[in-house]
């Protein structure tokens, strides 16, 4: 029976291994979750530029190319003689370009002559000569793309017009115009950003947005949208410049607790700008599910890591136990039964290093130790147990004496201490104990196994394990091991247990060595 000072400092060992690991752990996964988010916000940092650069890209390219084809097509146009015939009539050049129109679809495409009069189609020929942008064609004589502007039969509807000149021995016989809805090129812009956690703006010639994709209204002035930012390195008034410039650049902003990155730069073919602005909080948002992923990982590891952790903890918590209950029979051995007032403190002994407790060389436990927790484990199976086989083997490492004449003890030494190894994993992973007997002797108890058809084929495992090379002076020397084993049965005790086991090693020993046998109600099986 456990005094109430055992059964305390038992409760003491558990609270002791049990608490360090659960902190390690939370610990472990607060420091993990700090280190994903912190390297998402980097990743999200460093993606910003990247990605407002990518889409800022890919919309110019968009609108640009819209633009162009339909310039292209004007010029096509403008190739065909019937539009520098004065003979033919208005109605037939504007028929034939309707017929055209019907197959791209513009708004309109129509003609207007040398004097700045457009002619459509059912309607009386009117003049464009006070549109500045005409009068900028006309005198210049090179092709023009305008602002967005507000036309259409409701008076509502917002486009922009690419005119192409009619010239003819370098002197302006026309020009041929399309009219193109303002909603096909932000359609472009939304297309460009859906994929992306960005907003894209396209400015006019004299900045003001024409359409944007975050909500901003047409008309606004980009230096107006500037003035609700703190930007870094640069000036709203120094962007505004580089803009009309024709110039491409970048910037850092903030507003309010939100940074972003801003990339902007010219369309080809037109005198416009796009905008591209990617926010930090977003771009973090939008990376969030791989985040999570890494962290559901992390979690997991972690959540292994634990068990195998606590694992180890339960079986050192049961070694202080089985020190404690030593100590106490020590104790009722000197004083018999009479402790004194000065008698061990158990707390002083649970803070004990395992320093003492196991074999310095090999890192199994003494001879003393393992017998003792190998009382107790013993003791448990006559208590009823679990229904478990618990079995003793001998394990002993072949022709030492050889090994160590033949290469020195350094080599023999680098054997015992791989054969301690192993038996120490093989005692954690059948939830049993590993010792050194002495010299080349090791014994184990095995107690995770279901049957004897179980415990053959670990003992053939252990076998193969214990047949390794140990590397020495450049040269590998093969080594292997003999094991001797007994199952417990009610009515054996650990002393006769140890004798039967080290009877079937002797009987391994006689015939051939490298394998095992098991000691059975004192007759013995050969394997």
């Amino acid at each position: 029976m456990k005094t109430k000072e055992g059964k305390q400092a038992a409760k003491s060992a558990e609270a002791l291994a049990f608490s360090n690991v659960r902190r390690a752990f939370i610990g472990c996964l607060v420091l993990g979750m700090l280190v994903v988010v912190m390297q998402n916000a980097f990743l999200t940092y460093r993606n910003m530029e990247r990605t407002a650069r990518t889409v800022r890209q890919g919309v110019t390219a968009q609108v640009s190319g819209k633009v162009g084809e339909t310039r292209k097509l004007l010029e096509s146009l403008a190739s065909m003689q019937a539009f520098y015939d004065p003979g033919v009539p208005w109605e037939e050049k504007v028929e034939k370009l309707d017929k055209i129109n019907g197959y791209y679809g513009y708004m309109f495409i129509c003609y207007v002559d040398k004097d700045i009069v457009v002619y459509t189609l059912g309607e009386e020929p009117a003049s464009l000569a006070s549109r500045e942008h005409m009068q900028k064609v006309y005198a210049s004589k090179q092709p023009y793309v305008t602002d967005s502007f507000v036309a259409g039969a409701d008076g509502k509807t917002l486009n922009y017009t690419v005119i192409v000149p009619l010239l003819q021995d370098g002197a302006m016989t026309g020009s041929l115009f399309a009219t193109i809805v303002l909603d096909d090129t932000a359609a472009l812009l939304q297309e460009a950003t859906a994929t992306a956690a960005a907003d894209a703006v396209l400015v006019g010639s004299k900045g003001q947005v024409m359409c944007a994709t975050d909500g901003t209204a047409y008309g606004a002035s980009i230096l107006d949208i500037l003035g609700g930012y703190r930007l870094f390195g640069t000036t709203a008034d120094q962007v505004e410049e580089q803009m009309l410039n024709r110039e491409a650049g970048a910037f850092h902003a903030a507003a309010g607790a939100g940074l972003s990155y801003t990339a902007y730069g010219p369309v080809e073919n037109a005198n416009w700008d796009v905008v591209v602005t990617v926010g930090f909080w977003p771009e973090f948002l939008s990376m969030l599910p791989s985040a999570a992923f890494v962290l559901l990982a992390m979690f997991l590891l972690l959540l292994g890591v634990y068990y195998f952790v606590s694992r180890h903890a339960r079986l050192q918590a049961a070694s202080i136990e089985a020190m404690v209950n030593s100590v106490q029979e020590v104790e009722k051995k000197l004083y018999q039964g009479s402790v004194p007032s000065g008698r061990l403190d158990y707390e002083n002994i649970l803070q004990l290093s395992s320093k003492g407790l196991n074999d310095e060389l090999t890192g199994a436990f003494t001879r003393v130790i393992f017998l003792d927790r190998a009382e107790a484990m013993l003791q448990g199976q006559r208590e009823g147990g679990d229904g478990r086989l618990l079995a003793l083997c001998f394990i002993d490492l072949d022709d030492l004496k050889t090994l160590n004449d033949s290469h020195g003890h350094l080599a023999g030494d680098m054997a015992l201490k791989k054969i301690g190894a192993i038996l120490r994993e093989y005692g954690a992973k059948y939830d049993g104990l590993a010792g050194r007997y002495g010299g080349d002797e090791f014994i184990l108890i095995l107690r995770d196994i279901d049957d004897r058809e179980e415990l053959e084929a670990v003992l053939k495992g252990l076998v193969g394990r214990l047949a390794f090379d140990v590397c020495f002076e450049g040269r590998d020397i093969a080594t292997h091991c003999s094991i001797g084993a007994s199952i417990w049965h009610e009515g054996l005790t650990l002393g006769m247990l140890i004798a039967n086991a080290d009877k079937a090693l002797y009987d391994v020993k006689c015939h051939g060595k490298a394998n095992y046998s098991i000691f059975l109600y004192g007759e013995q099986d050969e394997i």
